[in-house]
């Protein structure tokens, strides 16, 4: 072998456009200018970009609580972390990202526990300007205890101070009256005529709202602008939870001059008791982007900004964007299936045959798991243009992205993911 001789690697064609397509963080896209940002909101040209519009409403009225709704994939983060970089010029501004699903399990999250997070932000802010009061940090030692928990020591006695007999005391508990009680009779509780707008505040989230509020005085006590972008619960296995945290940690901060922006399950955007416009001064919904390069050449300019020009024709471009269906996710995988395809076929270039390739793998992807009722709505999505969104498995569609919503002129449509109606002849 001549050790002369110059071997082309092939690899570092490919590997910067992955690099680039698919960065190993959003900070990586910010710092490298690869995101493309949005000319409008989706839902109405109109009107500003989602992520314009946030910063301005928040950056007006401190305390005000928005919600961003949209299916996996849909860019919800990047709009977050673009509404931030809006916030930060402002330098009376202090804005935490946080995204829950990378701190805790958010599907065993107890309440009060996003209250902790912010607090305990709020304090590692103030430490680093050096603005730590005795009063801030015995709210935040007692908020650590709380976030963390703690085992202590108890006496038998400390639970029955008098030698209750125990199992006496369990059966009174069980009864609903203890001994006294008995004596006295048992409570009663008549509904009142007024039905609450919301729960009551629990204990536990009314502890932790004191002192989050007692970590925070110095901040707004100088004008300080603060808001917390949040991120994670809209992966909740169960949507309706979304609910529960917006009537306890999130309402707790209603009127703390706290922003809060968040993102909420897909599902709540279809219910209909309209709870989320009820609750929040504002909601956005990211539908799935347009897909036509006729009439919108967006999702070509995220493939051109990362490389794309440089290792295929636009035909493949348009093409890749086309059967993404507009999933940002599905974008970017399409494309990264592609150039494997490529890699693999030891070519230079991304061909037609590679696109059509992943087309047909990430088609099938979503085929699995469709059982008879589901290839049922398919099937009248597809032939008749029927879809009831509102029954559960049509939902259950929505939120695995193999239907997809649109808006045309204010009007909510829907339709098959393109990938997945390539491959719907294979279906038995």
């Amino acid at each position: 072998m001549n050790p002369n001789k110059v071997i082309f690697d092939r690899r570092l064609i490919y590997r910067p456009f992955l690099e680039r397509l698919n960065p190993v963080s959003v900070s990586v896209l910010e710092s490298q200018d690869l995101i493309v940002t949005p000319l409008n909101d989706p839902r109405d040209p109109d009107q500003p970009p989602i992520h314009v519009s946030f910063a301005n409403t928040v950056e007006l009225t401190r305390g005000a609580q928005l919600a961003l709704i949209g299916g996996i994939g849909s860019g919800k983060t990047t709009v977050l972390r673009l509404t931030r970089k809006v916030l930060d010029r402002h330098k009376d501004s202090i804005n935490f990202f946080i995204d829950l699903a990378n701190l805790t399990d958010i599907n065993d999250l107890n309440f009060g526990a996003i209250l902790a997070v912010i607090g305990l932000k709020l304090h590692k802010r103030l430490e680093e300007v050096d603005k730590l009061l005795p009063s801030v940090s015995l709210a935040c030692k007692k908020l650590k205890k709380l976030a963390s928990g703690k085992t202590e020591w108890e006496k038998q006695e400390d639970f029955f101070p008098d030698d209750t007999d125990i199992e006496a005391e369990i059966r009174s508990q069980e009864d609903g009256h203890c001994e006294d009680e008995q004596q006295r009779g048992v409570w009663v509780t008549t509904p009142g005529l007024l039905k609450p707008r919301f729960p009551a505040l629990k204990r536990d989230v009314e502890e932790v709202r004191d002192l989050v509020l007692e970590i925070a005085k110095p901040l707004l006590e100088s004008g300080a602008q603060i808001t917390v972008l949040l991120d994670g619960l809209d992966r909740l296995i169960r949507p309706e939870r979304f609910r529960e945290f917006a009537e306890q940690d999130i309402r707790a901060l209603r009127h703390s001059q706290i922003s809060i922006i968040v993102v909420a399950p897909l599902l709540m955007w279809f219910d209909k008791s309209r709870f989320l416009q009820e609750y929040f001064d504002e909601v956005k919904h990211i539908p799935a982007a347009i897909s036509n390069p006729e009439e919108s050449n967006f999702l070509n300019q995220i493939l051109i900004r990362r490389g794309a020009k440089e290792l295929t024709d636009d035909t493949e471009i348009a093409q890749i964007a086309k059967f993404s269906g507009g999933v940002l996710r599905d974008l970017i995988t399409l494309a990264r299936i592609s150039t494997e395809a490529a890699y693999r076929d030891d070519q230079d270039r991304i061909g037609p045959i590679h696109v059509q390739s992943a087309i047909r793998q990430l088609g099938k992807r979503y085929l699995v798991g469709l059982g008879i009722s589901e290839k049922h709505l398919i099937r009248e999505l597809s032939e008749k243009e029927r879809f009831p969104s509102e029954n559960p498995i049509a939902k259950e569609l929505l939120v695995n992205r193999q239907v997809l919503e649109y808006v045309n002129k204010g009007r909510d449509l829907f339709a098959v993911h393109p990938a997945l109606a390539e491959v719907l002849t294979d279906i038995p």
